[in-house]
């Protein structure tokens, strides 16, 4: 009786502390899961990595500095078609489930229609428009790049499904069939160079494949109910919506990352692209250590709770990505030399000089991914767009005079200045306009590289404690 007038009398009392306590716990977790997707996630770009490494090798050892050209030529239309097919609606489809609506099985829907939508356009049109851009010694590529455009509609149905994936914040998932799909494309060029049957098409097929089988372990993990449901009218209208908002930085982004080989199938030779293609194979890594800043920022950007928290977040990831993409530079740097020399072989050696300034360019980049994918998730698209269209005038401007010239290694110095300028216009943008100080931009600092590492620190002693314990507990039984 005394406990239940003390529970009657003081419990009321309790329970917003009760209350506190449960929303700090439950704040607590949310950090430590956001911390070790980060973590997980930059642990797979890095697998990714190695695999990509592998495969780079094999290829560039087996077909040499031509067959590596057409190689390059045969996936940039894919890689082009999958790019302008998957505008702004993807981003849209993970912008809208990540709020965590009641309607997200009306997104995933719409989303898979909209991306079977967009193959049936896509397929067809590339296949019949891209052989007549080809020119010179590439002309006879046609029948090859006609293949694999047909073959090229997992490059549109891969970015919609990894996108319906991180709006349900399964980026483990996404992790794991990202890392399975590069693991089944070194096992199929493995195959290939068992039975010497490895050529520039057979080595593209593969590329593709790889993007299939992501595809169907998607579909493992989705439930097909979510897909064939009924719609109501409005559901298309709000994703493309959504998508048509996002669709201009998309674009540019587009048009940038993909004018290196346009530019370089229109000025020079197929062994100067696959120079390039290797200093870029060396060098692009860099921007896959800040992917995690870029893909799940976006998703804890556009999900905040207010713009100011938004704001905050997309700052903070903004300074961490500065951290990693300097290290990531560093790194690399030490290693051009000798992975190009004696990793791919001395018929790549040209590739060496072009690689150092396009290892600064790529870390540029790295960074630049990650501010504009931040700022959209706060809806910001000027900036990216305008800041993407003067890094394109300016990368084919010099590259008319400098790609004739010296090839490879002009168009990686002419890549440098145009990223240079690419991340000051959105740094101007965002002091100018949004009147934040300089000085809230800069990642360079302790303070940063102290929270980043006291976190790492934090998760990986609880993660080994919770192995303590369980290994006690198991012992006394």
């Amino acid at each position: 009786m005394p406990g239940l007038i003390f529970e009657f009398t003081f419990g009321s009392c309790l329970r917003p502390f009760r209350r506190i306590e449960s929303w700090r716990n439950k704040t607590s977790q949310h950090r430590k899961h956001l911390i070790w997707s980060y973590v997980s996630t930059s642990g797979t770009n890095a697998l990714r990595v190695g695999l990509g490494a592998v495969s780079g090798l094999i290829v560039s050892r087996l077909l040499l500095p031509r067959g590596r050209g057409e190689l390059a030529v045969l996936l940039y239309f894919p890689t082009l078609m999958g790019a302008f097919f998957s505008l702004g609606t993807p981003q849209a489809i993970t912008a809208l489930i990540s709020k965590g609506a009641a309607d997200t099985q009306e997104v995933l829907t719409a989303g898979f229609r909209l991306a079977l939508a967009q193959v049936l356009v896509a397929v067809p049109l590339f296949m019949l428009c891209a052989p007549f851009t080809l020119t010179g010694d590439n002309r006879q590529l046609a029948l090859q790049v006609e293949i694999c455009c047909a073959c090229g509609a997992f490059m549109v149905l891969a970015p919609y499904f990894n996108a319906m994936a991180y709006g349900l914040k399964r980026f483990n998932w996404v992790n794991a069939v990202m890392l399975s799909g590069q693991a089944g494309y070194v096992a199929a060029l493995l195959g290939l160079w068992y039975w010497q049957a490895l050529t520039p098409l057979s080595a593209a097929l593969c590329a593709l494949g790889s993007l299939l089988l992501q595809c169907l372990l998607h579909l493992t993990h989705i439930k097909p109910r979510w897909l064939n449901s009924k719609l109501p009218r409005g559901a298309y209208a709000r994703c493309l919506r959504l998508g048509l908002r996002f669709a201009a930085p998309s674009l540019a982004a587009v048009v940038l990352l993909n004018a290196d080989r346009a530019i370089l199938i229109r000025t020079t030779t197929l062994e100067q692209i696959g120079f390039y293609a290797i200093a870029f194979a060396v060098t692009m890594p860099i921007t896959m250590t800040t992917e995690a800043f870029t893909q799940i920022g976006f998703v804890e950007v556009s999900s905040a709770e207010s713009e100011d928290a938004s704001l905050s977040l997309m700052l903070r990831r903004f300074q961490m990505a500065q951290v990693i993409a300097i290290v990531s530079f560093l790194f690399a740097c030490a290693l051009i030399d000798p992975v190009i020399r004696f990793g791919f072989g001395r018929a790549y050696l040209h590739a060496i000089p072009a690689a150092y300034p396009l290892a600064l360019a790529m870390s540029l980049r790295a960074m630049t991914r990650t501010f504009e994918n931040n700022l959209r998730g706060l809806h910001l698209v000027v900036p990216g767009t305008l800041g993407a269209a003067i890094n394109l005038a300016v990368l084919v401007l010099l590259s008319v005079f400098l790609v004739p010239r010296w090839g490879a290694f002009g168009f990686c110095c002419a890549s440098l200045v145009s990223e240079t300028v690419y991340l000051a216009s959105l740094v101007w943008y965002l002091t100018t306009q949004q009147n934040l100080p300089l000085r809230s931009l800069w990642g360079l600092r302790p303070g940063i590289v102290r929270a980043m590492t006291l976190a790492l620190v934090e998760l990986f002693r609880e993660k080994l404690v919770a192995e303590n314990s369980e290994e006690v507990a198991e012992s006394r039984c």
